[in-house]
């Protein structure tokens, strides 16, 4: 399946929902802001918005600093 992840044309191997493609770049849900096809869900639909062909997915992590 083909995603437009932060703008990157992205393969990935079988079907994935948002929890687990979070998951297997090693982020969590708590530390991140995901777009998913110009909507912000909420992080309580993570583990059943399954993503579909062609889907855009931005996801931005927090960063401390000052």
């Amino acid at each position: 399946m083909k995603l437009l992840l932060n703008g990157v044309p992205t393969e990935i191997q079988g079907s994935l929902t948002l929890a687990e493609l979070l998951a297997r770049h090693g982020l969590k849900p708590e530390a991140v802001i995901v777009e998913h096809n110009l909507n912000v869900p909420p992080r309580e639909i993570y583990e059943s918005l399954r993503l579909q062909e062609g889907d855009r997915v931005e996801i931005v992590k927090f960063m401390g600093g000052g």
